[in-house]
């Protein structure tokens, strides 16, 4: 009995003497996996070569031109930039009331750069490959200074133009919206993804504010916007304003 004791107690004290290795940071980067680097299945190759072929006439469609490389990056880069303008642009087009600001999650950006030069539908389907749909939600201006804060506790969210607030000590202060400082008794209408508008990314407070559901899918949205420049005669333009100061 006294041997198991002493076993037990040999155990804890082991255990409580050892490290303690807690995960601090993760890095990610994408690899491209080549054709010729993977043995092909005939037989399933076969198969879904019919649907491959239909797939791909719709995902090469040239819809844009990208003028230089977009690039992902914190506190605020070229490519979140102009992700959350395209988004505000074409929100706008969904409703009468005028819009204050658009937002996007950083991690809801899926590829780590945009490429310069020709913009496919393929393209804006590997920037945003999910089916989140815009809502417009009514947010007072003290739930937008709890918002900022959560994106300014991550490092920065994708904001448009029409934002712009510092971090400092892990909060967002000295909040601008359209030029005006935030106004924490006023209604402000946002565009807002319906991931993050029912509480993904911690952001649980944001459930309970009025919404309305456009049906939009964003990825659609991105694409119409792409059309819409082209139409004009106008390119995809990097944008290295920095909406976020840290």
């Amino acid at each position: 009995m006294k041997i198991k004791i002493i076993f037990l107690l040999l155990v804890i004290v082991q255990v409580s003497c050892s490290k303690q290795y807690h995960l601090a940071d993760i890095q990610s980067r994408g690899y491209r996996i080549e054709k010729a680097s993977y043995p092909v299945d005939v037989k399933v190759a076969t198969i879904i070569e019919p649907y491959k072929l239909k797939l791909d006439e719709t995902m090469n469609v040239v819809i844009g031109y990208c003028e230089q490389e977009l690039t992902k990056g914190k506190p605020s880069s070229s490519l979140t930039n102009w992700f959350a303008d395209a988004l505000l642009d074409e929100s706008q087009k969904l409703v009468s009331d005028k819009l204050d600001f658009a937002v996007q999650n950083y991690g809801g950006i899926r590829v780590p750069f945009l490429t310069k030069g020709d913009v496919t539908v393929g393209k804006i389907y590997e920037l945003m490959p999910f089916d989140n749909i815009m809502y417009i939600q009514e947010l007072k201006g003290s739930i937008v200074q709890q918002f900022f804060d959560k994106m300014a506790e991550s490092g920065g969210w994708p904001i448009s133009h029409t934002v712009s607030f510092d971090i400092a000590y892990g909060k967002a202060s000295n909040i601008l919206i359209n030029g005006i400082p935030l106004d924490t008794n006023r209604i402000y209408n946002a565009a807002i993804p319906d991931y993050i508008a029912n509480g993904g990314d911690n952001m649980t407070f944001l459930k309970d504010a009025k919404t309305n559901n456009t049906g939009a899918l964003l990825r659609d949205m991105l694409i119409s916007h792409v059309k819409g420049l082209t139409a004009k005669g106008k390119n995809i333009t990097a944008n290295q304003e920095k909406r976020i100061k840290d």
